[in-house]
C-alpha cells in the first residue's frame, strides 16, 4: 500500500506515570518497534515519529500531540496511527470528536492497531465503547492515586516532590525528609524579618529586588535547568508581593508539613485549588524550622491586621494593636496632608462608623500614645532584667488569680448564653403552636417570633466568639521567663518601631477620658504584654511587699 510522499505517516506514541507502572509493554520505545513495524508491513511511507512521555490521557495540551494537530491543520498528514485508543487520549467525547470530525474533515487516515479500528474501512460499532472504558480507566487510576496519596500524607511522609524555597531534600532520606538549604533559608528568614519591622508584601518585593536577590525560579533554574512556568532567566529578581504573601503564610518555616493542600478540579480538568483546611493534613514538628513560634506569631498578628496602604511617606506601626477599651472596637489612626504629624490621632472606630449613641471618641494623638507605651516599656523591661526572681513570681500569682477568674466569668457567661438559646428555642416552639391552635393572632405571632429570632440570631453569634475566647484563655500560661529572655536581647529600646511592638506587647486599649474632650483629665491606657498579660501594678519594687498599684495614666 503505498501514499504520496509530499504527506506524512504520523505514528504517535503516548506514555502517562500510571502506565510506566504496568512494565516495558506500554514504554515509548516498545511503542516505537511496534507501530514502525506496522507501518513497514503495510507500506506506509514517509514516516514520522511523535511521542509525549510522562503526558496524562486527559489532557490535549501535549507537546508532541500539539505537534501532531499543527501537522494535520496544515494539511502535511495522510495517516494517523496509534498503538491503540488510549494513546490518543482518555477522554472519551474529545477522542470522538477527532476521530469523527477532525480527522475526517483534514482527509486524515486514523489506525488505532490493537483496536482494530482503521477509518478508511468505515464506523468500527465498538469504538465509542472502548472511548469510554478508557476515560473510565483513567477516572478509577485518579481515585487510586488520590488516595494512595492520602495514605502517605497521614503517615507523615512529603506527598510535595519539590521542596519548599528555604529547603532541599535530605540526602539520607530524599523522599520522606527536607533540610534547610545554606544557600535559600537566610532569604526566608529575611522575608520574616521584613515583615516584623512593618513592611507588607509588595514593600518587601520591593526591597529583595533592590537588594538584587535572586527569586525561588532563578533557585531551582539554576540547580535543575528547569524553566518554570512564567520564569524569565533575564529578571531574576522580579519578585511578587504574592510570592512573598504565601512564604510569610507557609506553616513548612516553622517545622510543619502540610499536606494535600491543593488537588484538582477533576481528573480531566487538572487547574490546581486549594483544599479546605478539613480535608488538608497537617503534621507538625516533621522538619527543622527556619523562624521561631514568637517569629511566627508576631507575623501572622499583622498579616491578620494587615491594611490597604496609606497614601502616606509613614507606615501605622500600631496597626492591630490598639483597641478602644470600652466596646472593643480598633482604634483608627487619621492622618492628613494638612495636618502637623504630632496632631495625628486615634480615634474609637465604632464612634467614627456608627457615632455617639454607640460609643464615644476615646480621642488620644499617636505621639502620646507612643510616649505612654514606650515609657511602660523600658519600666517593665527594665523591672524584669534587674528583679528576675521577683518579676517572674510575681506574674505568675497574678496571671494564676486573674486567668481563673476570667475563665470563671467567661463559663458563667457562655453558660447563660446558650441556656437563654434553648429557652427561645422553646418559646418560639410554643408560640407557633398557639398560633396554629388559634390562641394567638398572626400580627402577635409576626412580631413576637421576629423578636425571638433577632435575639436567638445575635445569642448564636456570640455563643462561638465566647467558646473562643474560653479556649484561649485555658491556652493562656504565664511565659515569664519568655519575656524576660526578650527584655535581656532590647536592653536600650530608644524608640518604638513595628518589630518592637509586635515582640513585646498584645494589644493597647484606650479608655474615654474622665471628662470628654479635656486635655487634663485622666485617661486610662492598658497595655497588655505577649507573654505575660496586663501589667497594671508593677513599678519596679524594691522589695517583694512594695509592689503598689499603678494610677490611671494622665494624658494631655
Amino acid at each position: 500500500m503505498k501514499q504520496a510522499n509530499e504527506k506524512h505517516t504520523l505514528l504517535y506514541a503516548r506514555l502517562s506515570q500510571d502506565d510506566g507502572s504496568q512494565g516495558d509493554s506500554n514504554s515509548i520505545q516498545n511503542q516505537r518497534m511496534m507501530l514502525e513495524k506496522y507501518a513497514k508491513d503495510n507500506g506506509f511511507e514517509n514516516l514520522k515519529f511523535l511521542y509525549d512521555d510522562g503526558a496524562t490521557g486527559t489532557n490535549f495540551n501535549r507537546p508532541a500531540f500539539q505537534e501532531v494537530m499543527a501537522l494535520i491543520e496544515s494539511g502535511e498528514v495522510a495517516t494517523l496511527i496509534v498503538k491503540d485508543m488510549s494513546r490518543l487520549g482518555r477522554e472519551y467525547l474529545e477522542v470522538g470528536r477527532l476521530t469523527e470530525i477532525v480527522f475526517p474533515s483534514y482527509g486524515v487516515r486514523f489506525i488505532a492497531m490493537n483496536d482494530g479500528v482503521d477509518s478508511l474501512y468505515g464506523d468500527n460499532e465498538f469504538t465509542p465503547f472502548k472511548n469510554i472504558i478508557n476515560e473510565w480507566y483513567a477516572k478509577d487510576c485518579s481515585k487510586k492515586g488520590k488516595a494512595s496519596a492520602r495514605i502517605k500524607a497521614e503517615s507523615g511522609a512529603r506527598v510535595a516532590s519539590r521542596p519548599p524555597f528555604g529547603y532541599q531534600k535530605d540526602p539520607a532520606d530524599p523522599k520522606r525528609k527536607i533540610i534547610p538549604d545554606e544557600e535559600t533559608a537566610p532569604i526566608i528568614q529575611h522575608i520574616f524579618s521584613l515583615c516584623m519591622s512593618g513592611k507588607g508584601p509588595s514593600q518587601i518585593a520591593k526591597q529583595l529586588k533592590e537588594e538584587r536577590i535572586p527569586i525561588p525560579a532563578y533557585f531551582y533554574y539554576k540547580k535543575n535547568g528547569v524553566e518554570i512556568t512564567g520564569f524569565n532567566p533575564a529578571e531574576p529578581y522580579n519578585w511578587q508581593q504574592t510570592t512573598i504573601a504565601k512564604i510569610l503564610e507557609n506553616e513548612v518555616y516553622l517545622g510543619h508539613t502540610i499536606n494535600l493542600k491543593y488537588t484538582t478540579l477533576s481528573f480531566k480538568n487538572k487547574k490546581r485549588i486549594e483544599r479546605p483546611e478539613n480535608e488538608q493534613v497537617r503534621i507538625e514538628n516533621t522538619h527543622q524550622p527556619l523562624i521561631d513560634k514568637t517569629t511566627w506569631d508576631i507575623v501572622q498578628a499583622i498579616r491578620k491586621h494587615k491594611r490597604r496602604r496609606a497614601n502616606m511617606a509613614e507606615q501605622n506601626i500600631f496597626s492591630g494593636l490598639i483597641y478602644c477599651k470600652d466596646c472593643g472596637g480598633t482604634m483608627v489612626l487619621h492622618r492628613a496632608h494638612t495636618m502637623d504629624a504630632v496632631k495625628n490621632n486615634f480615634m474609637c472606630s465604632t464612634y467614627k462608623k456608627k457615632g455617639k449613641e454607640n460609643c464615644s471618641a476615646h480621642y488620644i494623638r499617636e505621639t502620646q500614645l507612643t510616649e505612654i507605651i514606650l515609657d511602660d516599656l523600658r519600666r517593665v523591661t527594665h523591672y524584669a532584667r534587674q528583679n528576675e526572681f521577683l518579676f517572674a513570681k510575681h506574674i505568675t500569682q497574678k496571671n494564676s488569680a486573674e486567668i481563673r477568674r476570667e475563665i470563671a466569668q467567661t463559663e458563667r457567661e457562655l453558660e447563660n448564653l446558650k441556656r437563654r438559646d434553648a429557652e427561645l428555642t422553646a418559646l418560639f416552639k410554643r408560640l407557633y403552636e398557639d398560633n396554629v391552635l388559634g390562641k394567638i393572632p398572626n400580627e402577635v405571632f409576626r412580631k413576637l417570633s421576629d423578636d425571638y429570632l433577632t435575639e436567638q440570631k445575635e445569642i448564636q453569634t456570640t455563643i462561638p466568639k465566647k467558646e473562643n475566647d474560653l479556649e484561649r484563655l485555658k491556652a493562656s500560661v504565664s511565659n515569664a521567663s519568655a519575656f524576660i529572655d526578650k527584655a535581656k536581647q532590647y536592653i536600650e529600646i530608644n524608640e518604638l518601631t513595628a518589630e518592637i511592638l509586635h515582640l513585646f506587647i498584645e494589644r493597647v486599649e484606650v479608655g474615654e477620658r474622665t471628662e470628654k474632650w479635656s486635655r487634663t483629665a485622666m485617661q486610662e491606657i492598658n497595655i497588655y504584654y505577649r507573654d505575660i498579660g496586663l501589667l497594671d501594678n508593677v513599678i519596679e519594687p524594691q522589695t517583694e511587699e512594695q509592689v503598689e498599684p499603678q494610677a490611671a495614666i494622665e494624658v494631655a
